[in-house]
């Protein structure tokens, strides 16, 4: 612990000069002060006059915070999520960013909410302090993918990569899908979409092995167009 800092002494008349010391009476000075260990010590305030007053300080040394930020994470098309870092006994923390993006609800709060991630690595830096002793610090990394839309599946039912599986999905609101044949035309429709659609048409028939067209139409953003090859 460091008795030199200036919180040791608030309070004290303005101007004193410091030293350090192991006995009441300041005759056995104190060489390391800024690292003291756990014990008794004395302070001597000096006027410029020459007037002094002792007074003791007494050291205990808590055990050092161990921080931790809680366990990573990965999101697929969310930007936003809840912290789970963790405080204990006369510990106070704060979140801040070290790389990507992200908005602390309330940056003080170990399970804070934060928004406005940024697609790929998220690095959020957690310090931990109690009381006078130096800051501790644990990292966490929220992941975001962008939606995840495959180019192929096997619809043989085996279990496998039978449905067109959209990772994210679900954060795009209702969604509609609509697959096209090579020439154009429309082969399957679905105004809300679920994962479920595995290679049939409007009949539920199996179409053909082949290379499709898709079309999303998210309810609250871009239509995401692209391709989708059958292939059992």
């Amino acid at each position: 612990m460091d008795i030199t800092n200036s919180s040791i002494t608030d309070g004290s008349t303005p101007g004193l000069t410091y030293t350090y010391w192991t006995d009441s009476e300041a005759t056995i000075p104190y060489s390391t002060p800024a690292a003291a260990t756990a014990g008794t010590y004395y302070i001597k305030g000096t006027t410029v006059s020459g007037y002094f007053n002792i007074k003791p300080v007494i050291v205990t040394i808590d055990p050092r915070p161990v921080p931790n930020a809680g366990v990573d994470q990965t999101l697929y098309y969310l930007f936003s999520t809840t912290l789970d870092a963790t405080l204990n006994n006369n510990e106070t923390g704060i979140w801040s960013l070290v790389s990507g993006s992200g908005d602390f609800s309330d940056s003080t709060d170990p399970k804070t909410s934060v928004s406005g991630l940024s697609s790929g690595d998220n690095f959020l830096l957690w310090t931990v302090k109690r009381g006078v002793c130096p800051a501790v610090f644990d990292t966490v990394n929220i992941f975001v993918h962008n939606l995840v839309i495959p180019t192929l599946i096997t619809p043989n039912m085996d279990g496998r990569n039978d449905n067109f599986v959209i990772r994210g999905l679900a954060t795009l609101g209702k969604t509609e899908l609509i697959i096209f044949d090579r020439r154009g035309a429309e082969v399957y429709k679905n105004t809300n979409y679920d994962n479920s659609w595995n290679g049939v048409d409007y009949n539920k028939h199996p179409l053909p092995d082949d290379t499709y067209f898709f079309v999303l139409k998210p309810a609250n953003g871009k239509s995401i167009s692209g391709y989708i090859v059958i292939r059992r």
